[in-house]
This record gives C-alpha cells, sequence and structure tokens, in this order.
C-alpha cells in the first residue's frame, strides 16, 4: 500500500497544501509546532474515521474557517483509490471512496490501512486497559469487518444489559430481562475474543523477534489477559462464569466479564512492562507492538499498511535509529522529525513550515 498525494484545504494550520508522497522512507522536517504531526493525523483520520489524539471533528477545521477537507490519492494491490473526507462545523462529516458516498464509518475502515506511532503511545503499556482494548479493536478491525460489526453488536448489546442491572427493578425482574440479553453477550462475545486471541498470537510471535532485532539482549512477551480453559469451549466457560456471578453483578449494577474487561499483557525478562520497565523501554516495547501490526496486517490483506512515525528518532540512541530505519525501508514509512540522521539509505525529504512544504 502506498499514498501518492495527500491535499489538505482548511485543515488545522494548513491552508491548501498538496504533499506528494514516494515509496520507502519519507521525512517529514522541520521545526517543532509546524503541522508535522497535523500531516500525520490527516492520514489516520481518512483511515479509521476519528482523529488519533481524540479531537472532535470541529477542532480540526483551520480557526476561524467553517469547513475543511481532506483528499488523498493512494495505490494497493487491488489498484488505485481516492478518499476525500468533508469537515463542516454545523453538520456531520461526509466521506467519498472513489467519488461515491458512504454512509457509515465501517464503510471506510480497512479502504486505506496504517499503523500510526506517537509518543502518546507510551499509553498503550502504561496507562488503563482501555487503550490496549482500543489497540485491539482498531488493528483487528483493518482487516476484519465482521469482528467489527461483531464489537458494534457487543456494544448495544452490553448497554441494554447495563440498563437493566442499573434498573430500579425487583433482582427477580432483572433475573427475567437478563435470560434475554446474556445469552446474545455471550455469543458475541465468543466471537471478539476468538478473534483477539488469534490476533494477540500471530502479533507475540513477530514482536519477540523484532524485539530482539531492535534490543539484543532483552525478552518481550505478549499475552492476551482471558485464558481458555483445557476441555470446554469459550462459550461455555463463558454461561458458566456468568452464572456464578450473577449475584455480584446484580449488588454492582453493571456487567463485570467479557472482552470489555479483558486486557493485553507486556512482559520483559518475565517482569510486567507495565510496572518494572524503564520509560525508554516502555516506548521500545510499544513501538515494536506497531512494527509487528506491520506484518501482521499483510499476512491478512497481502500487503503492508503504510507506517506513520511521529518523533520516535528522538527517544533512540543512534544505533537503534540504524535498525529500525533499516526496518522501515520494506514499506512506505512517513517519519516526522527536526532533524534526518546520518544513516546511508535511500529517502524522500519533504520540509514543513508553518503549514506549508518549503
Amino acid at each position: 500500500m502506498k499514498i501518492d498525494t495527500i491535499k489538505l484545504n482548511n485543515f488545522r494550520n494548513y491552508k491548501n497544501t498538496s504533499i506528494n508522497l514516494k515509496a520507502g522512507l519519507n521525512f517529514i522536517v522541520g521545526k517543532n509546532a509546524q503541522g508535522k504531526t497535523n500531516l500525520l493525523e490527516s492520514i489516520y483520520l481518512l483511515s479509521v474515521g476519528k482523529s488519533p489524539k481524540n479531537s472532535k471533528d470541529k477542532q480540526l477545521i483551520m480557526f476561524n474557517e467553517t469547513k475543511s477537507k481532506i483528499e488523498i490519492d493512494f495505490e494497493t494491490i487491488a489498484g488505485k483509490k481516492n478518499i476525500q473526507m468533508y469537515l463542516d462545523k454545523t453538520n456531520k462529516k461526509a466521506i467519498k471512496i472513489n467519488n461515491l458516498n458512504i454512509l457509515k464509518i465501517t464503510e471506510l475502515v480497512g479502504c486505506l490501512s496504517v499503523v500510526f506511532f506517537s509518543p502518546d503511545e507510551l499509553k498503550l503499556i502504561k496507562e488503563v486497559p482501555e487503550d490496549r482494548r482500543t489497540f485491539l479493536d482498531v488493528s483487528i478491525s483493518q482487516f476484519d469487518k465482521s469482528y467489527l460489526y461483531n464489537l458494534i453488536k457487543y456494544e448495544k448489546i452490553l448497554k441494554q444489559r447495563n440498563t437493566i442491572l442499573k434498573s430500579l427493578d425487583s433482582d427477580e425482574t432483572k433475573l427475567e430481562q437478563l435470560k434475554l440479553f446474556t445469552p446474545q453477550l455471550i455469543d458475541t462475545a465468543e466471537k471478539i475474543i476468538k478473534k483477539r486471541l488469534e490476533f494477540i498470537e500471530n502479533l507475540k510471535k513477530i514482536a519477540k523477534n523484532i524485539h530482539t532485532l531492535i534490543t539484543i539482549d532483552e525478552n518481550l512477551s505478549v499475552d492476551y489477559s482471558y485464558k481458555p480453559k483445557e476441555n470446554i469451549s469459550i462459550y461455555d466457560d463463558l454461561v458458566d462464569t456468568f452464572n456464578k456471578n450473577v449475584d455480584k453483578e446484580l449488588e454492582l449494577k453493571y456487567t463485570c466479564f467479557g472482552p470489555h474487561r479483558d486486557d493485553i499483557i507486556f512482559k520483559i525478562n518475565d517482569l510486567d512492562c507495565k510496572y518494572y520497565a524503564s520509560q525508554g523501554q516502555q516506548r521500545t516495547v510499544a513501538l515494536v507492538i506497531k512494527l509487528a501490526l506491520m506484518e501482521v496486517i499483510k499476512k491478512e490483506i497481502g500487503e503492508y499498511p503504510v507506517l506513520l512515525l511521529d518523533d520516535v528518532l528522538s527517544e533512540l540512541d543512534s544505533a537503534r535509529q540504524n535498525r529500525l530505519l533499516k526496518l522501515c525501508t520494506q514499506f512506505q514509512t512517513l517519519i516526522t522529525c527536526t532533524k534526518i540522521p546520518d544513516i546511508d539509505l535511500n529517502y524522500n525529504k519533504i520540509k514543513i513550515e508553518n503549514g506549508k512544504i518549503i
């Protein structure tokens, strides 16, 4: 997968800009606060439909403007494609793929596959489980539409089930109502968990090898918090769990079990990274996971996604920089930085100053 051109109109600090990209390494160079990250943000937005910063759509429009347009031309193994997104402070955003309007974000996800890494990605290792579940859901949804549909379905059933648990009805009434929603929840949860387990199994093997290449002497392990039990299916195990803990849920008034509560555990040399790894180690693990994701997606869709690296080089020594950049020559990579390191590799340089190409 390769991005050819991206056009930005009234997006963040870009008034009217067109940027041409090449295969392999693309360095986005400039001083701080010039718009380097904004460029990567626009690409991610066209990939999954929302900003990696969790910004509201209105906040993406240039100050004192009411509308914005982002357009991207890219190549896939299926041929050339075009995505256009229109942002409006008074209306919902509109999206076109190959000049055809789409009605749902689910139609956009997976069209342009990207993997994004920024300094904020440390939250993947050190912050709350919700951040790691988001990583799982965004990653898998890029190559598996059925997973995305099951995720949406699960959230709806979960919301209905929690509404029942929080209601003022008697426990007997709640139990009768839960009989309608719990089997649906378990059925959808099983499908989500199975896919997550399969994804983690693929990711952990690749991540272990890449981590060894970058760090040389550290051993990385990646595991999903839910462990399938022997001689029992995931479905039956979930049924047993919900049956045993119904009183607990009635007391707490929310659904205590399921994929919305699960987590990923990262360890270096058998020690949990969240508690025992240095910030440098945590950053390296987060980066390695994103590089491993590149390989997982390639295995699933038949081509590499585009890699977006925001300010990653400043935290790595020269040896790790060189090993990382050599890996990144295998696919199209956009790297923001204030200065290009001394490397013996081919690359494309794009200098940005206050939202303009210099």
